[in-house]
Parts: C-alpha cells; structure tokens; sequence
C-alpha cells in the first residue's frame, strides 16, 4: 500500500471514529515510526484535520461530509465579501434600495 493509500484510511477512520490512538494506527496499518509521524504530521500540521492529545491520541477536528451530497462544509467560516456584508449602520446617507433586499 502506498503512503496515501495509507494516510487516505487513517483519515477516513479518523473522521468515521472522532479519535484513535496512535498505538491502535500502528497495529492496524501496520506503520514503522516514522510512517505513523509521516501521517499525523501530514493530518495535524499540513491539512489541519486533526489535533494531538497527550501525545497519545489524534483527534478529528475537520469537516464531516454532509449525508448524500457531493460538496463538503467548510471547517473554516468564508469571510464576507462586500456583497454580502450588512452595511455600514454608521453611514446614513445611503439609498436604502442599495442593500435592501428586492423582495421587501
């Protein structure tokens, strides 16, 4: 098995389970140390899905697949784009027709 064969199980167990302990990943997949550090390097520090415990568990912290859907939920909020952001409540010169919608 390749290294991202592996890492894709380990993740995918991660987030099915919550957290898993890095003994039990070694037994299970078989891993040397350094595979293991290879793994939860790549899943804590490179695609910030996973936290350390103690430096005995990994813990999953990403986004889980929303049910029977292609698209995943953002683990991080998308910030405001001036579109979307309410307005200024300071600025009392502007036309109300600007930022209110057109079904009011």
């Amino acid at each position: 098995m390749t290294f991202d064969e592996v890492l894709e199980q380990i993740r995918e167990l991660l987030a099915s389970k919550g957290r898993v302990t890095y003994r039990a990943l070694k037994v299970r997949f078989d891993l040397t140390d350094e595979h293991l550090e290879a793994c939860t390097e790549e899943l804590i520090e490179a695609e910030h899905v996973a936290i350390d415990e103690n430096d005995k568990v990994l813990v999953w912290v990403g986004a889980s697949p929303v049910p029977s859907s292609k698209f995943q939920v953002s683990s991080s909020p998308q910030p405001l784009t001036p579109s979307t952001q309410p307005p200024d409540p300071g600025l009392r010169t502007a036309d109300p027709g600007q930022w209110t919608p057109p079904h009011l």
